[in-house]
């Protein structure tokens, strides 16, 4: 198996994702900014496979991601 088929949109969406809930964790605020780059990049990636479904979860992902950022403004 080749890299470049290995590193798709979806896996570096993960990284993100994986990274927000990492930094989340440590009750960091930049948890969310990496939600929301992760959740764009699902975004991008359902859009380009023609998954409507996934998409509409990543939409409310974002929306939910975007939302407790603003929120956590004062931490």
């Amino acid at each position: 198996m080749e890299w470049s088929s290995f590193l798709t949109l979806g896996w570096a969406a993960n990284i993100f994702i994986f990274l927000a809930y990492w930094k989340l964790g440590t009750r960091s605020r930049s948890g969310w900014a990496y939600s929301v780059v992760g959740n764009i990049i699902w975004c991008v990636y359902a859009m380009q496979l023609g998954m409507i479904d996934m998409l509409a979860v990543d939409i409310v992902a974002l929306s939910m991601a975007a939302w407790n950022w603003w929120l956590w403004r004062n931490e």
